[in-house]
């Protein structure tokens, strides 16, 4: 190789190290900033999960059950209860809408996807079963029209009065069946693909602490409260129970 040769290669072999230390560099903060985003992503999938768990448990041990045992007991002729009930508005249950969880940004969700695609899917799906708001204002608005007066109400003959009482234990009851949906939910699919997610190899060296103490929290939930939550074969008892048995 001549001098001339020698005196411009050793530039060029500057710059294109320089090159590639700035391309390794920026590469590595690419990728330190997504897994971080990632763990934002599991932390919140996590905490969300913790308190719609919660929140459903709640609802459903201290509202709806008793409400639909009161129901039954109504419909067996306790008259002083149902009259408590109409004196009390106690039939007027669950005013308020689901607690907001928009909080995820798209972008974090999809970084989530490229690893585990079902795990979203399956997170997206409990958001959306808990947010659904259909029974809730069905109920709101049959007990507005049937039973928030007492005179209204004991102006119905017996078999109005049975029919409304019964069209509220329905409703209850598919309130009840929704609950039961997302408890099966977080225990069967999201826990499991959210443990397996977070002790992954990929986030060997970063902090997931947060998330890790919530799935703790999670399993504490259903180890105390095991006798209400669904059976595994809850789904499948649903999808061939109904019509589909009788057909």
């Amino acid at each position: 190789m001549e001098p001339i040769q020698i005196y411009l290669f050793f530039p060029f072999l500057a710059t294109l190290g320089a090159s590639l230390a700035i391309i390794a560099t920026q590469t590595i903060s690419r990728r330190v900033q997504e897994q971080k985003q990632k763990i934002y992503a599991v932390n919140y999938m996590s905490d969300m999960s913790f308190r719609i768990l919660s929140s459903t448990l709640t609802v459903k041990l201290k509202t709806i059950i008793p409400h639909i045992d009161a129901t039954k007991r109504m419909m067996a002729g306790d008259d002083e209860l149902l009259e408590k009930c109409l004196l009390a508005d106690e039939f007027d249950i669950l005013k308020s809408k689901a607690m907001s969880s928009s909080h995820l940004p798209n972008n974090y969700k999809v970084l989530i996807g490229y690893d585990d695609l079902e795990l979203v899917q399956a997170f997206d799906t409990l958001i959306f079963s808990y947010e659904s708001d259909e029974n809730r204002l069905h109920l709101n608005e049959f007990v507005k029209k049937k039973l928030k007066s007492m005179k209204s109400f004991l102006s119905f003959d017996l078999n109005e009065k049975t029919d409304i009482l019964n069209t509220y234990w329905d409703i209850l009851d598919a309130l009840d069946h929704e609950s039961n949906r997302i408890l099966f939910f977080v225990r069967y699919i999201i826990l499991p693909r959210l443990k397996t997610y977070i002790n992954s190899k990929q986030f060997f060296l970063f902090k997931t602490s947060a998330a890790k103490r919530r799935i703790i929290d999670i399993e504490q939930m259903i180890i105390t409260n095991n006798d209400s939550f669904p059976k595994p074969d809850y789904l499948e008892k649903i999808k061939d129970g109904g019509i589909q048995r009788a057909l």
